[in-house]
C-alpha cells in the first residue's frame, strides 16, 4: 500500500492523505564550507502537518488513508517505506517521524575560488562600481628604495678633515715636523 506514497511525494513535493494530514518535501539551502572549499548540496527533508477535523477532502489516497488509520488503531504505528513512520500519540493524535534522506544522493562538491589576474572585471566597492585594475593601482604602494647616500657622508668627513688640517696649520704654521726637541 505504501509503495504509492513515496513516488507521489517525491515527484510532486506534496502528498495529501485525507483524514491524516499532508506530507511535503522541503528543500533546505545549500551550505558553503569556505574553510574546506566545499559546497554541500541542498538536502530535502520531509515535513508533516496534521489535517484539520473539518477538512473533508477526497483524492486517490482516501482509501489508503483509511487503511493507515486502521493500522494505527490496531498496531499503534505504520511505516511508510522511504518516507517515515506514523505513530499514534497518547492523546489520540497522529505524529510523524520522517526518515532522513541518504546523504549519498546529495554529495558535497569541491568549490575553489578562481581568480584571473590578467582579466579586467567590474567589482563593487561600497556603493561605487570600479574595476579590479583600478583597485590594484589604488592599493599599490610606491616602492621607495633607500637612496645610496654614502658619497654625502664621504664629502662631510672630507670637509671636517680639511677644517681640522686648516686649523692646525693656522696655529702651528706649515712645519711638517712641528717643534723638534734636540737630544
Amino acid at each position: 500500500m505504501d509503495y504509492l506514497i513515496a513516488p507521489t511525494l517525491f515527484q510532486n513535493n506534496i502528498c495529501r492523505l485525507p483524514g491524516i494530514g499532508t506530507l511535503s518535501v522541503i528543500t533546505n539551502k545549500a551550505e558553503n564550507d569556505f574553510v574546506n572549499s566545499r559546497l554541500s548540496a541542498p538536502v530535502p527533508s520531509i515535513s508533516f502537518s496534521v489535517s484539520k477535523d473539518n477538512e473533508n477532502t477526497f483524492n486517490e489516497f482516501t482509501a489508503l488513508s483509511e487503511l493507515i488509520k486502521k493500522d494505527l488503531d490496531e498496531k499503534g504505528s505504520v511505516t511508510i517505506q522511504s518516507v517515515g513512520n506514523f505513530i499514534k500519540s497518547e492523546l489520540g493524535g497522529i505524529d510523524f517521524i520522517p526518515l532522513e534522506i541518504n546523504k549519498m544522493f546529495t554529495p558535497a562538491v569541491i568549490a575553489e575560488r578562481v581568480i584571473r589576474h590578467a582579466t579586467e572585471h567590474t567589482i563593487l566597492v561600497g556603493d561605487k562600481e570600479t574595476t579590479n585594475f583600478e583597485m590594484s593601482e589604488y592599493f599599490v604602494e610606491e616602492n621607495k628604495e633607500p637612496k645610496d647616500n654614502w658619497w654625502i657622508w664621504a664629502i662631510v668627513l672630507g670637509l671636517v678633515g680639511a677644517v681640522i688640517i686648516g686649523y692646525y696649520i693656522m696655529e702651528n704654521g706649515f712645519n711638517l715636523l712641528g717643534n723638534t726637541i734636540a737630544f
